[in-house]
């Protein structure tokens, strides 16, 4: 299993860096993205990853610097480098009304020549498992957004075992870390060094849950959706921990093999 980090910034491309996504890649599996921001077209581009070779998208949560992006891949597929299969999405619930809003409120003309693009929507709840492109992807729920919304921290598991979690973006909360159980690479949000950070997770409460080693048991940490003030103290932040599992920090074109 391979992941390319397309952006690891927060909402605010702080540093410079794109909006926090990924893909990942496995034998007998497709290429999948996790997460569609803004930057997302142009941080494939940069990375050497067509567009069109990405096979669907699974999202996390429906803010704007995590799906913004969609729109652009559409017109991309319909008038720039043609598309000509189906893309399938998976999503928390709403995932479609949200899509659906985004592209009339972008390009409200797009719904037109959709036909030629099928577009497949799938919506699962915290709780579900869904077989999905060659993967087995578990939802947990993730604390970030209000209800209606269900936020998800997702698990992607391929056929030889390899399991990849993915926080998107929430507080510390205990479906992170059911997510994170046993697998061998969680990629974790760290938008700030301390609080106050919204409904997010900071550099001091990953320093907390490294410490303690009680709830995070996954065989290694990638802390990303860093704001500009955890970027300034890298690499330094290594040496404030002494850590019993690998840690690393997400950077935008940074490609991981997971073993």
């Amino acid at each position: 299993m391979k992941l390319h980090v397309i952006g690891s910034a927060d909402a605010f491309n702080s540093s410079g860096r794109g909006h926090s996504c990924y893909v990942l890649e496995s034998p007998g599996a497709a290429r999948l993205m996790v997460d569609f921001g803004p930057t997302a077209l142009a941080g494939l581009r940069h990375a050497g990853l067509p567009p069109e070779g990405i096979d669907g998208i699974a999202f996390t949560h429906l803010h704007g610097d995590h799906i913004g992006g969609f729109p652009f891949l559409l017109i991309d597929a319909l008038y720039n480098a043609p598309r000509r299969r189906e893309l399938p999405i998976l999503g928390p619930l709403r995932t479609r009304e949200c899509l659906e809003a985004l592209i009339d409120a972008s390009y409200d003309d797009m719904k037109q020549r959709m036909p030629q693009l099928p577009v497949s929507i799938v919506e699962f709840a915290p709780g579900e498992t869904r077989e999905f492109l060659g993967y087995q992807i578990s939802a947990y729920a993730a604390d970030h957004m209000h209800p209606p919304h269900q936020p998800l921290c997702l698990r992607v598991s391929d056929a030889q075992g390899k399991s990849v979690a993915f926080s998107g973006d929430t507080k510390m909360c205990p479906g992170l870390f059911e997510a994170a159980d046993g697998v061998e690479l969680l990629v974790a949000e760290c938008t700030r060094l301390a609080h106050p950070a919204g409904q997010h997770c900071t550099w001091e409460e990953w320093q907390v849950e490294l410490r303690d080693m009680q709830r995070l048991q996954a065989r290694a940490l990638m802390l990303t959706h860093l704001g500009s003030d955890v970027r300034a103290r890298l690499p330094g932040l290594r040496d404030e921990q002494q850590v019993s599992i690998p840690l690393s920090f997400a950077e935008d074109g940074l490609v991981i093999e997971i073993e």
